[in-house]
């Protein structure tokens, strides 16, 4: 498997893996379309998130990341796409931010997000 570099502590640790369920079929009768999922781990800091990749039968895709999963309150941002393929920014029509269940504004989740990450680097370079 692939190593990448994490965002947080800087080391070539974050290690995607696939995420797969018992029975693929009844999550796609469940969300009425296709799931793919990846779970992203620094082996150094700790660092992680989930991306969940839903593909409606119209064509529509959303890709919900959730960040440091196992910390209060949940980080998550969904991004609406009209191309499934690839995410950048040109391929991003909408994004959505939330603390928890409430949305909030990108900079007010950037920020919480920002100050986690420098929490993480700090304790893994002590």
């Amino acid at each position: 498997m692939e190593k990448l570099h994490c965002k947080t502590c800087g080391c070539e640790s974050l290690q995607p893996m696939q995420v797969t369920l018992d029975d693929e079929d009844a999550v796609d009768n469940l969300m009425g379309g296709e799931q793919e999922s990846r779970f992203y781990s620094c082996q150094v800091c700790g660092d992680n998130w989930l991306s969940v990749k839903e593909k409606a039968p119209d064509g529509a895709c959303t890709i919900t990341f959730v960040h440091q999963m196992g910390t209060s309150p949940v980080l998550k941002r969904v991004a609406h796409m009209s191309n499934p393929v690839v995410i950048s920014d040109e391929s991003v029509d909408e994004w959505e931010y939330y603390k928890g269940d409430t949305p909030v504004e990108e900079a007010e989740w950037e920020s919480v997000l920002s100050d986690r990450r420098d929490t993480l680097k700090a304790t893994c370079m002590n």
